[in-house]
């Protein structure tokens, strides 16, 4: 029980830490629209670089903080009933919707690695006028659901915990 709750704050940690630096990608971000849009209103001049890197930078910390968002149970679900649920009903329809969260994250693992491969191994770029490679930004996409799916392993293991013993172990804050 030990190693599992290792294995447990491990993933909350990881997930956390992971969250805050995606977060702090919304500050270069602003300060690129802000950029773009004195640019491209105030001087007439957009940037060829502006429009796509504030594209890729929210790619990315939207999907790195997939699974930060599933530690603070942030993701949106049915409240008006779930909330109606006891805590172990509750627990009893994450195990039950649980099957769902897999196969989403495991076809997606699975088809955004190879789409980040094929632009890794290849070199695909954009195809705009500033032409980055593509693949830095896609590799956001396998990892962040990597951490997801992680997170999402980890709720499972404390529902079937809860359900067997009664005693609820919470995420690490």
């Amino acid at each position: 029980m030990v190693g599992l709750k290792r294995l447990l704050k491990a993933i909350d940690w990881t997930n956390e830490y992971v969250g805050r630096f995606a977060s702090l990608i919304m500050l270069p971000m602003l300060v690129i629209m802000v950029l773009e849009v004195f640019m491209r209103y105030v001087l007439k001049a957009p940037t060829i670089w502006g429009t796509e890197m504030t594209t890729f930078m929210f790619a990315g910390y939207t999907l790195l903080g997939a699974g930060y968002t599933h530690l603070k149970n942030a993701h949106v679900n049915m409240n008006a009933l779930y909330g109606a649920m006891s805590a172990r009903t509750q627990a009893i329809f994450d195990l039950i919707t649980w099957v769902g969260f897999f196969l989403y994250c495991a076809v997606l693992l699975y088809e955004s690695s190879h789409f980040f491969w094929d632009a890794f191994s290849s070199g695909r770029a954009t195809g705009s006028d500033w032409n980055p490679v593509l693949w830095p930004v896609l590799l956001t996409l396998p990892l962040g659901t990597l951490l997801l799916l992680l997170q999402g392993v980890a709720k499972l293991i404390r529902d079937i915990v809860f359900l067997a013993t009664g005693e609820r172990e919470e995420a690490a804050p």
